[in-house]
């Protein structure tokens, strides 16, 4: 049987690194979908386009901020009553604190952005736009398989964590390569008509 470890403890810092794995692993995961599967369709695709690397890093340090509130609310609010470790409830409050930061990055952020005025704000506003509310489900299934990744991997020794985060770095430029199907490119406007003479000149 699979062991879920324990890493919703807020003041240990020894998860962490291991959070941080989870979520390269699931990143790599969630591109494929995106360039495979067209998950997110056109938006997400010119995201990791126009990003790379730096969005795949802003994706895995968001994660582990995500966690870490969570394991705040989680260390407080439950386990302040010395009750035993809940994968069930930490992944609840994790989801929790990703659906609470959609919808502040949403309606707090992006809403108040003209367009034009950030690329990356443009990319996800038509992210969101495009997918309504399943992109806070997609959001959120992510969210659960990093959780579920993290706990699997915290109790393997540090080397394997070592060698996953290298196998995931050697896959990232491969995996960004991946084609996918792109929009067919608009149609050239129509030619201006000339003057003509009265010869048809």
């Amino acid at each position: 049987m699979i062991n879920l470890a324990n890493i919703g403890k807020y003041e240990s810092v020894d998860e962490l690194p291991t959070i941080a794995v989870a979520g390269f692993f699931v990143t790599i995961l969630y591109i494929i979908a995106v360039r495979i599967g067209n998950v997110g369709g056109l938006p997400l695709n010119l995201y990791f386009d126009m990003f790379g690397l730096e969005g795949i890093l802003s994706n895995v340090a968001l994660i582990v901020v995500i966690f870490q509130i969570a394991r705040y609310f989680y260390t407080t609010l439950y386990e302040k009553n010395e009750r035993s470790w809940s994968p069930f409830v930490f992944v609840c409050i994790v989801v929790g604190a990703q659906i609470v930061y959609d919808l502040i990055l949403y309606y707090g952020v992006i809403n108040n952005l003209k367009k034009g005025q950030s690329d990356i704000f443009d990319i996800l506003r038509a992210y969101a736009n495009e997918g309504g509310w399943h992109c806070i489900l997609t959001d959120s299934i992510f969210m659960i398989l990093t959780a579920l990744a993290a706990m699997v991997l915290n109790d393997t020794s540090d080397i394997s964590k070592i060698v996953l985060l290298m196998l995931v770095v050697f896959l990232i430029p491969y995996v960004l390569s991946i084609p996918y199907k792109k929009p067919a490119p608009p149609p050239p406007p129509p030619k201006e008509e000339t003057m003509r003479d009265a010869r048809g000149f």
